[in-house]
C-alpha cells in the first residue's frame, strides 16, 4: 500500500510540476489549439488558466506525496491508507475537472 501511494502521487506530482516549470520557467512553448471538431476542457481556453490549473493539480499531488512519505517514516499505516484514498479521490476530481467543457 505504501509503495502504491508514493508511486501514484509522486508520478502525478512530478508530471504536472515538470510541465508547469517547463512552460513558465523553462520557456517551452505552450500550444493550445482550439478546434471546432474537438471539445477541449475549459482550462484550455487561455495559457494563464491552463498553467494555473496545472500548478494547483501538481501542488495537490505533491502535498499528498509528502504526506505519504511522512506517514511511511512514522510507520502509521492507517494514515498511509487515508493518503492513498485521498490520492485516488484527487485523480477522480482531476478526471471530472478534465470533463468540464
Amino acid at each position: 500500500m505504501a509503495f502504491a501511494t508514493v508511486l501514484t502521487s509522486g508520478i502525478f506530482a512530478f508530471s504536472y510540476i515538470k510541465e508547469w516549470v517547463g512552460i513558465r520557467i523553462g520557456g517551452q512553448p505552450l500550444v493550445l489549439r482550439p478546434s471546432e471538431e474537438i471539445t477541449y476542457p475549459y482550462f484550455h481556453q487561455s495559457e494563464d488558466l491552463y498553467l494555473q490549473v496545472t500548478l494547483i493539480v501538481g501542488t495537490v499531488f505533491f502535498l499528498l506525496f509528502c504526506a505519504a512519505v511522512y506517514f511511511i517514516f512514522k510507520q502509521n499505516e492507517k494514515k498511509v491508507f487515508v493518503t492513498f484514498v485521498l490520492t485516488m479521490l484527487a485523480i477522480l476530481v482531476l478526471m471530472v475537472n478534465g470533463a468540464i467543457k
